[in-house]
């Protein structure tokens, strides 16, 4: 085992949190890690997750593809398609479909967070009941203060804990002192109001449906037989569903739009159980396979109030840097928020691994980091919150006084104003396709390495 040159902190042991470890321990063997989790074990919250091509792309390359083709149970190459429907009236209307040659899966979530668990093994390293409260940059390093009143240090402390960022309110806390004490009070006021994620105007209910205790014919159905995602759209609303499990249940989520209450700060609870009641009504007189889903919803669903983070102006502050959730939790929308954490995940272990990275230069790199993955997160955030927008038919000029009652008529919208639509959703996703990975890991070490060469002069 070589000498260690940085010992790095990892707050969160979520699905990124875990992959920037595997990443870490992959490149970096003289770099050294521990993960800290507040909960009393690490646990996925949620159901279904899609890896689509560039998450693939990540999760390969960090080595974990063997693993998750045997997850799948599919040996050979698979893709995922898109496919996209106005359902809010009694015949569906083709919108537009997504398909790709390219590798694409779907997971329950759980499953795909215990085999990243098994491919680390190095359990030692994984802190439960280790829940950040702050932390004190020091001379070399920063100091960890847990609730529990016990401290750790390290080189760098990366957060990665979620949306609820502790890493995140500590940071921004304190460059919202440092600007009042400077007596600029405008910023400081500006910085606080980042600490906090804030409503994203959606809630979503989850559920799971199990293909074994389905009647034969309701088992046919194509959301379950297709290695497609299906997206029923409508106006206000939208409805998701796709096979995970190696098509054993299907992963339903139900998305609906509150008008007028984006950005604000969400009181209540974040999540809460609601009964099959609550939901089956209000998509009736939906097209027959939306209502046909609707037959057999289970009564275990979850109410999933969606909150999201701000625009933050920085991902990192001196040795502490944001991944993940953290930084850019974002709208669901795309299917891509635990895709672009991996993305984090795989260019922030590449940088730490580089030779040229050391205790000396670590907040150079962590610099360059932000530079590269905030403006490219934070263009995936913006995309998918336009996507929810298209998909509700709320961001068409022409749609903008559109009532649900028109909408599930079948008349209101014009041919022309459901291209529109559909044209929307591929131009909203062209982004996924533009560049590889490795192309995208290139042009950041380029800048890593130009920076390291200026901080040297």
């Amino acid at each position: 085992m070589p000498e260690s040159k940085l010992n790095v902190a990892i707050v969160g042991g979520g699905m990124v949190g875990l992959a920037f470890a595997i990443a870490l321990r992959k490149l970096g063997p003289d770099v050294t890690f521990s993960i800290y989790e507040g909960a009393t074990e690490l646990s996925e919250v949620g159901a279904g997750i899609t890896v689509q091509r560039r998450a693939w792309q990540t999760l390969s390359a960090i080595g974990l593809e063997e693993e998750l083709l045997n997850l799948a149970g599919c040996r050979e190459q698979k893709s995922v398609g898109y496919v996209y429907r106005k359902s809010d009236q009694p015949e569906g209307i083709h919108l537009k479909t997504i398909q790709t040659s390219e590798p694409g899966y779907t997971f329950h979530r759980g499953e795909l967070q215990k085999a990243m668990i098994r491919h680390l093994a190095s359990t030692h390293t994984i802190h439960t009941r280790k829940r950040l409260v702050s932390y004190m940059p020091l001379e070399e390093g920063v100091e960890l203060h847990f609730h529990d009143g016990s401290t750790a240090r390290c080189d760098i402390l990366v957060g990665a804990d979620g949306v609820r960022s502790a890493v995140r309110s500590a940071m921004y806390t304190k460059l919202a002192d440092a600007a009042l004490a400077a007596g600029d009070e405008d910023s400081a006021k500006v910085l606080k109001s980042h600490i906090l994620p804030v409503f994203s105007g959606n809630v979503i209910y989850r559920t799971l449906i199990r293909k074994d205790i389905l009647p034969e014919e309701a088992a046919q159905h194509p959301a379950f037989n297709r290695d497609e995602v299906m997206i029923y759209a409508g106006r206000n609303r939208h409805l998701v569903a796709y096979p995970i499990s190696q098509g054993r249940v299907l992963n339903l989520a139900m998305v609906f739009t509150a008008p007028g209450k984006e950005g604000s700060v969400y009181e209540g609870a974040w999540t809460s159980s609601v009964s099959k009641e609550e939901l089956v009504g209000r998509y009736s007189g939906w097209e027959p396979d939306v209502e046909e889903i609707m037959k057999h919803v289970s009564d275990k669903i979850l109410k999933w109030v969606v909150n999201v983070a701000t625009m933050l102006p920085t991902y990192s502050d001196g040795l502490v840097t944001l991944m993940g959730d953290a930084a850019h939790a974002m709208t669901p929308h795309q299917g891509a928020g635990a895709g672009v954490g991996f993305e984090d995940a795989h260019i922030l272990a590449h940088f730490l691994a580089h030779p040229g990275v050391t205790k000396d230069t670590a907040a150079v790199a962590l610099q360059v980091y932000d530079a590269v993955r905030r403006p490219a997160s934070q263009n995936v955030a913006t995309l998918s919150r336009m996507s929810g927008r298209n998909l509700h038919f709320n961001l068409s000029a022409g749609c903008a006084d559109l009532t649900e009652e028109q909408s599930a008529s079948g008349e209101a919208i014009s041919p022309d104003q459901l291209k529109e639509v559909g044209d929307a959703i591929g131009k909203l996703t062209e982004w996924m396709f533009a560049t590889t990975v490795a192309e995208d890991r290139e042009v950041a070490m380029q800048k890593l390495e130009v920076a390291l060469a200026n901080a040297a002069r």
